[in-house]
């Protein structure tokens, strides 16, 4: 079983989800098209924006049978770097883990832990789509928690004409961000 956590911050805004909410559930998406089992728990409450929440996700072949909310993290990925001084993000993380820091500089984290750094809010920005899709590809390679080509298949359902296309090129370059420090 995999167990992952996604750290971020939701701004006061209705008319969309936050990236690290949609992130997690375009994973639990892609599990499911996969045939596998998925538990996913988005933050119970809506805080005040700028608030640091988290969701969590867990995804095995086999029933998942556990409820509980204590998670063993093979991953954890965090959509606002600033989080890291508020937060630690390492509770919970298996000595192999790895943090997934959306940043565009160096990261320094308290504990020990495997860092993959990188600047996927400029990817967000260069194909002027949400935050959410290049944190679900860079996660899904690093995990490997679902099969690519899979999300790829879960975004092309989702969208149309040109944020299709501007999706799919944002994938590519998600994934060559990420490549060097997958597994």
């Amino acid at each position: 079983m995999n167990e992952l956590r996604f750290h971020g911050r939701r701004l006061p805004r209705y008319d969309h989800q936050a990236p690290f909410i949609e992130a997690a559930r375009l994973l639990a998406q892609a599990a499911l098209a996969e045939g596998k089992q998925v538990q996913f728990r988005p933050p119970w409450l809506f805080l005040r924006g700028h608030t640091p929440e988290a969701a969590h996700l867990r995804v095995a072949k086999e029933p998942i049978e556990t409820y509980s909310q204590e998670y063993i993290l093979d991953l954890v990925a965090v959509t606002d770097a600033s989080i890291l001084k508020e937060v630690d993000v390492t509770t919970g993380l298996k000595e192999t883990g790895v943090v997934l820091v959306n940043s565009d500089g160096a990261v320094q984290l308290h504990a020990r832990a495997r860092v993959a750094v990188a600047n996927l809010s400029g990817i967000a920005e260069r194909f002027k789509i949400d935050l959410a899709l290049p944190v679900a590809v860079a996660t899904a390679v690093l995990s490997g928690v679902v099969n690519r080509e899979v999300l790829r298949r879960v975004v092309e359902a989702e969208t149309k004409g040109a944020d299709r296309r501007r999706s799919l090129e944002a994938l590519n370059a998600a994934a060559q961000a990420v490549a060097a420090h997958a597994r």
